[in-house]
């Protein structure tokens, strides 16, 4: 065409058109061409329309014609911008008419082309030029731009619409009038519907969407030339391909077709449609897809909603890895709600390995563990969420957790709290501790005993192995004296005189003198101690061959054994006082405090001020006990050497002092004790709270009731403890006070359990 070779233009698609037959030259002319919309078969088109206009009527001169031009530019400034015309020469004929166009208005070239090239020529004016953008004059046959006669696609008219004068054009670009198109839809439907459908392969996007609009109407939608569309590289053809597939939300061809373009979709809008599209399905391997699309790229509150809806999708592996994946979404609102959907599933697994999972929000972590704890789990389950729990929360809380989890039927919880017996909290490894021994487990005395060497709650550890040994079957005992580890055969050799005292019988003292011949020296120790555990003749008797042991610690033992009887190896006692382990004159020392023999009495008075600390303590506790109460300066002096004790720089003294002074009731004795009650050491403060409530003295009382607000829940608790047993039912007032404050929920329990006492 000349137009497209000589301008260097892609002309704008027209696809309807007029034709013109002989143009009658005319002295000015009554028309105007204007490019505008219009609308065909209920689509809106472009296309160069004859607009009358008489007031151009009259001799066609230069001013005519440049006028003419103007009121062409004046019905659409925004188009022409400044472009103005130009006569040279003598008009109509031998004139050069050119049509400068502004810059600004080049991309509206073929418009501007078309209109001034249709309405000058109307005027008799055989051709017009544009310079710089058209080489030559342009006539009419040279724009493409045609009249009369409407042409539409075939796509336009079938089923047939209401023009009667169009020509259609066919797939392969032939004319045919509209009159044969209704008469083959009546005779060979099928045939023109296959040709709309055609025009699915065109290059043309606008033709494609087009086409899809008209799809639905025709009816029986052929999807498998639709659904491929779904991929388009178009978005609006894509979107189009979708509404076409409108009422084939059952299709499992459409919806497998639906389900892959979303995976690939990139323009959220669309793919927001795929998603409702896939969510109106009655299939719900196809409906789930909404809303685990939903949780990625809807808004927070259709993400929100869109997790709690995946609870309908619980068979789904899909919808449970989405939910685990949303746990870590930054949204808290998102994140809990996956959470919560989680735990209506009953999917534990995904939650146990989110709360190791430091992208996810802490505060989800410790809802999702305190689900996992919940009744009705598994076993496997509540141990996680416990474990969380437990080394998550404040001691209290924690405290709590450790103790359920020591009642969960499983070795793993055993070994679970078993880690918390060195712990960094006190508070916990004394929790561990009490848990372990509540339940009962033999397998967990190893443990608490190696805690026992490393922790500084070596007694109390050493205790807590001894008591869970005890409460052991008799059978269980004896054939722990057989254990591979040394220290727990020596705590069970202890039990087996503890028990034995009870369980009677022939077996009983056979073993214990099996075990007072061991080689080890702690099995014989702890043989020995059994041996005053049963406080028979036969067992002094046994005991007697034992006092002259090589070993200093079998030696201790034996004067620890000692002092459950009453007047026996009195002299063994006082030569132990000689004795060159400070351990052995320690025991010699607690053995007598304990039968209350003080015929060394003096002499264990000059040790209150030894070098050796054990001694000292020893010697301390002793005087206390043997003490003439009714020597006032006695007393006194004795108070003067606690007081001095309560700041020993050994605090196994300072802790025998503190309870020593407990024995006294007197404001000196409370006095001095409080001076540990705001120490930093925890089990200093705890035991001269004890010593306050010990003294019995009225002066005690402020101090106890101070103490009920110390920073650590264990302290609290035994403040609570000692004010009650100091003051009885007259302590109601305080503990109902420290209730509406206290947040520690073992502490908690504890106050309601004594309040319901007094």
């Amino acid at each position: 065409m000349k137009m497209k070779s000589r301008m260097g233009l892609v002309a704008a698609t027209v696809l309807v058109a007029f034709f013109t037959a002989e143009v009658a030259w005319a002295q000015g002319g009554a028309v105007r061409y204007s490019y505008e919309e219009v609308r065909v078969a209920g689509d809106r088109e472009f296309v160069l329309v004859p607009v009358a206009e008489g007031t151009i009527r009259g001799e066609v001169n230069t001013q005519m014609v440049e006028q003419t031009f103007e009121r062409l530019r004046q019905a659409k400034r925004s188009t022409y911008g400044n472009s103005y015309a130009n006569v040279r020469g003598q008009l109509p004929n031998r004139a050069t008419v050119e049509v400068h166009i502004a810059a600004n208005a080049r991309s509206y070239a073929p418009i501007i082309i078309a209109e001034s090239v249709y309405t000058l020529t109307e005027m008799g004016i055989p051709e017009v030029h544009f310079p710089g953008v058209v080489e030559g004059g342009l006539t009419r046959a040279d724009v493409p731009f045609a009249a009369y006669s409407l042409t539409v696609p075939l796509w336009k008219v079938v089923p047939p619409g209401p023009l009667t004068t169009a020509q259609v054009r066919m797939p392969d670009d032939t004319l045919v009038p509209v009159s044969e198109v209704q008469a083959q839809w009546r005779s060979d439907r099928a045939t023109l519907v296959d040709g709309v459908y055609s025009y699915l392969e065109s290059g043309v996007e606008h033709t494609v969407r087009s086409v899809l609009r008209v799809l639905p109407e025709l009816g029986e939608l052929q999807v498998a030339k639709v659904t491929p569309l779904l991929t388009h590289s178009s978005a609006r053809v894509r979107q189009e391909a979708l509404g076409a597939l409108e009422g084939q939300e059952n299709n499992g061809d459409v919806l497998q077709g639906v389900a892959a373009a979303l995976a690939e979709e990139s323009n959220q809008t669309l793919a927001k449609s795929m998603a409702e599209f896939l969510g109106s399905s009655r299939d719900a391997q196809y409906r789930v897809l909404q809303p685990m699309h939903l949780v990625d790229h809807g808004s927070d509150e259709e993400a929100q909603a869109a997790v709690t809806a995946l609870q309908q999708f619980g068979e789904d592996a899909r919808a449970v890895e989405k939910l685990s994946e949303a746990l870590r979404d930054e949204r808290d609102a998102v994140a809990t709600a996956a959470a919560e959907s989680l735990e209506a599933l009953g999917s534990h697994e995904p939650r146990v390995a989110a709360l190791g999972d430091g992208d996810v929000d802490g505060a989800v972590r410790l809802q999702m563990a305190q689900d996992l704890a919940g009744d009705g789990k598994p076993a496997a389950v509540r141990l996680a969420g416990y474990q969380y729990i437990a080394s998550n929360r404040s001691e209290g809380h924690a405290n709590q957790a450790i103790a359920a989890m020591a009642t969960l039927p499983i070795p793993a919880a055993r070994e679970a709290v078993e880690v918390f017996l060195t712990s960094d909290s006190r508070g916990q490894r004394l929790a561990a501790a009490a848990a372990l021994r509540e339940r009962g487990d033999i397998e967990a005395a190893p443990a608490l005993l190696s805690a026992s060497e490393s922790q500084p709650e070596t007694q109390l550890l050493r205790d807590a192995a001894y008591q869970l040994m005890v409460a052991q079957p008799w059978e269980t005992i004896l054939e722990q004296t057989r254990a591979s580890s040394v220290a727990v055969q020596e705590l069970a050799y202890q039990a087996v005189g503890e028990r034995g005292s009870a369980q009677g019988g022939n077996d009983v003292l056979s073993t214990i003198q099996t075990g007072a011949s061991h080689r080890s020296a702690a099995i014989r120790g702890a043989s020995a101690l059994a041996l005053g555990e049963l406080g028979t003749d036969p067992a002094l008797e046994v005991l007697s061959g034992m006092t002259g042991d090589s070993s200093a610690e079998v030696r201790r033992k034996v004067a620890l054994a000692l002092g459950s009887f009453s007047d026996a190896h009195a002299d063994t006692l006082e030569g132990y006082l000689d004795d060159g382990d400070p351990g052995v004159v320690a025991a010699s020392i607690d053995a007598m405090e304990q039968r209350e023999d003080a015929r060394a009495a003096e002499r264990i008075r000059g040790m209150v001020g030894h070098d050796n600390h054990l001694i000292r303590g020893s010697a301390i506790r002793a005087a206390t006990t043997f003490l003439d109460r009714d020597n006032e300066a006695a007393v006194r002096q004795h108070l003067a050497t606690l007081s001095g004790a309560v700041n020993d720089s050994q605090q196994h003294v300072r802790l025998i002092a503190l309870a020593q002074l407990g024995r006294f009731e007197s404001q000196l004795a409370v006095t001095n004790i409080a001076l540990q009650v705001g120490a930093e050491d925890t089990e200093l403060r705890i035991a001269a709270i004890r010593a306050l409530a010990d003294t019995g003295h009225s002066s005690a009382r402020p101090l106890l009731t101070s103490a009920l607000g110390d920073p650590e829940p264990e302290v609290r608790r035994e403040a609570i403890e000692s004010l009650t047993r100091l003051q009885g039912a007259a302590a109601r007032g305080e503990l109902e006070q420290r209730l509406e404050r206290e947040r520690d929920p073992e502490v908690q329990e504890f106050l309601r359990t004594k309040l319901q006492q007094i």
